[in-house]
């Protein structure tokens, strides 16, 4: 089965607009030959919904605010009244690309957990990125955090993995969802790739929103995963 899922075409991780198992259609850059995608992931749209909201709110404001001004003007300078249509193609124009920058650096910005390491790929801007990975063999320990009444209410946290090497960086991947489960199952997945090195290809991937009956049930359909290591 796995077989034939991988002769379908490969796709960019950041072109895909959702993200469901099996991962094996995904690639993304510097991936290496044999390493399997475990679990891929943006920030929560959620998040993503509020800058979009913030960012709109704002600029209406500022659009009143300047189409004020533009009216008190005229009561000095009839002159002034031409400013209007610049300003309603200004704000639509700012409106658009906007909303266009922001959807991008969302889209592509995204968390990958494989079988060799975690990686993220951030997009600041529509054409800047940095790509920051950390690989399981570094990994000190973990955690998972909701350190605000926003995450509480929307059921978000941040994941961090720690490195024991002083100069490398702790890996921290914010505003997720399911970030103690993917906690949890990090832990997991540390502990079979420290005492199973030789199996962790076939570590199942992680797979939010299911209850362990049903989990059972869908890796029966995938008999390459093991779901559980001794």
């Amino acid at each position: 089965m796995l077989q034939a899922l991988r002769k379908k075409p490969m796709k960019n991780a950041s072109d895909v607009k959702q993200f469901a198992f099996p991962y094996t259609e995904l690639r993304f850059p510097g991936e290496n030959s044999g390493e399997r995608i475990l679990f891929i992931t943006r920030e929560s749209p959620i998040i993503h919904n509020l800058r979009l909201l913030i960012f709109s709110a704002v600029l209406l404001v500022g659009f009143i605010l300047g189409y004020y001004l533009v009216g008190f003007g005229e009561q000095f300078l009839q002159e002034a009244s031409l400013l209007k249509l610049p300003l309603v193609i200004g704000v639509s124009l700012i409106f658009i690309l906007g909303m266009w920058w922001m959807a991008q650096t969302f889209r592509k910005s995204i968390f990958i957990i494989t079988t060799r390491r975690l990686t993220k790929i951030i997009y600041t801007t529509p054409f800047t990125w940095y790509q920051f990975s950390l690989g399981l063999d570094e990994i000190e320990d973990t955690g998972s955090y909701g350190s605000s009444y926003l995450e509480a209410l929307f059921g978000l946290g941040y994941f961090v993995a720690r490195s024991g090497a002083a100069a490398i960086k702790n890996f921290k991947i914010v505003n997720i969802s399911y970030a103690r489960d993917l906690h949890n199952y990090v832990n997991k997945l540390l502990y079979a790739f420290k005492h199973h090195p030789e199996l962790i290809n076939e570590f199942r991937p992680f797979i939010p929103d299911l209850k362990p009956g049903e989990r059972e049930e869908l890796f029966k359909k995938y008999p390459e995963y093991r779901t559980e290591f001794e």
